[in-house]
């Protein structure tokens, strides 16, 4: 009964971390305000459920129990004094949104501070400040290379298993902002910004925990006390799509991701020996993930808006869930050429020819890669215009 009281309040403690907490908020904020541009923009949300709040809550679970096992399983501690510092430094990284809020500069630089505060502290080089002002950092003796391979670690597989998480939810739910190019165009664009919290069980050296609280679980390994602590750790990207399909650009995302995550491995292999090397392996870790930024703007750059209007038929820039369109396969970046053997140009074109038959739609799509392709579908609604298709009017 009282391991049972003990494991509740210890999820309670998860739950009411600030990060976790500031990280509900923001999925919370980011699917009322994607309604709202919706409802504003194209009169009716394509996805009316606040589906951000779900992926926050459960697209880490599996990832967080293969991460804690894999923390525990090999024995990665890291400190209190971390896990404080990381809490700060999401906090700070939220300011400018979801862009930077990964572990790869999360962890990072959590650990590069906590190895400055010792360095300071060891080399008394801020003598203006109190001669206690450090020790807040009580477990500063478990600052070493261990604790930077244990971070190095977790952050190559928080990178595969995010990359993997990203490849295979990010662009199920496309949601198009809009901008006008200088000939007064109307383009659409899509911000991917897939954000999820994984609670990560770790191992914490001492018995930090049990100063506060008397219930807290402490175990005894040798001569050492540890304890452990559900850290929530939150995971997110946010990248524009205007000049790239979906698909393509997160391909090559995912691609860099990987090799990234084999020249951390690298690094972190390299700490064992050198703390230098687990150092420039932190380096490595952020100069990377600005890197994988930088390469996908510069892509982006290099080709001309994909979802623009078009001379020949009607652009597709969001599809309503399961809804013909959907079944039929069509998908955004499409181009509607056809519709019931009729040549369309514009929405009212496209409506017309979809009326003359009320129970059935044949479509002509023109690819992104400029295939033609046919589709087909029964349509069981008393309207056409419930095929569920968003369309860029010219």
């Amino acid at each position: 009964m009282q391991l049972a009281s003990n494991f509740f309040m210890a999820l309670l403690v998860f739950f009411i971390q600030p990060t976790f907490l500031i990280g509900l908020i923001l999925a919370i904020g980011t699917g009322y305000k994607r309604i709202k541009n919706e409802r504003t923009n194209l009169r009716v949300a394509i996805y009316k459920k606040l589906y951000e709040i779900k992926n926050y809550l459960l697209l880490g679970l599996i990832a967080g129990l293969i991460g804690s096992l894999l923390s525990i399983g090999i024995g990665m501690p890291v400190t209190l004094d971390w896990i404080i510092i990381y809490q700060l430094v999401v906090f700070l990284v939220l300011l400018a949104g979801y862009r930077f809020v990964h572990p790869l500069f999360t962890f990072s630089l959590t650990t590069l501070l906590l190895l400055g505060a010792m360095h300071m502290k060891n080399a008394m080089v801020i003598d203006w400040l109190p001669k206690n002002w450090y020790q807040p950092l009580s477990q500063v003796k478990w600052v070493n290379s261990n604790l930077i391979t244990t971070t190095l670690l977790l952050i190559v597989f928080l990178l595969i298993i995010s990359a993997l998480t990203l490849n295979k939810h990010a662009i199920k739910k496309l949601s198009p902002h809009f901008l006008k190019t200088k000939r007064g165009k109307k383009i659409a664009r899509y911000q991917i910004k897939p954000f999820w919290v994984i609670p990560l069980l770790l191992v914490i050296p001492g018995e930090s925990f049990g100063a506060f609280f008397d219930w807290w679980p402490v175990f005894s390994l040798g001569n050492q006390t540890y304890s452990f602590f559900w850290l929530p750790v939150l995971v997110g990207f946010r990248f524009t799509v205007q000049a790239q399909l979906p698909s393509e650009a997160l391909r090559l995302m995912t691609r860099e991701c990987f090799i990234l995550a084999i020249v951390v491995a690298a690094a972190a292999i390299g700490s064992i020996w050198s703390m230098y090397s687990g150092i420039a392996g932190l380096g490595i870790a952020v100069i990377g993930g600005l890197f994988v930024l930088y390469r996908h703007r510069q892509r982006e750059n290099k080709h001309s808006f994909l979802f623009g209007p078009t001379d020949n038929g009607l652009k597709v820039i969001g599809i309503h869930p399961e809804t013909p369109a959907e079944k039929m396969g069509v998908a955004v970046g499409d181009t509607l050429v056809s519709c019931n053997d009729e040549e369309i140009r514009t929405e009212e074109d496209f409506y017309r020819a979809l009326s003359k038959n009320s129970v059935y739609c044949h479509l002509k799509i023109k690819g992104p890669d400029g295939e033609l392709r046919l589709a087909e579908s029964a349509l069981y609604a008393d309207t056409p215009h419930e095929i569920g298709l968003v369309l860029l009017s010219n």
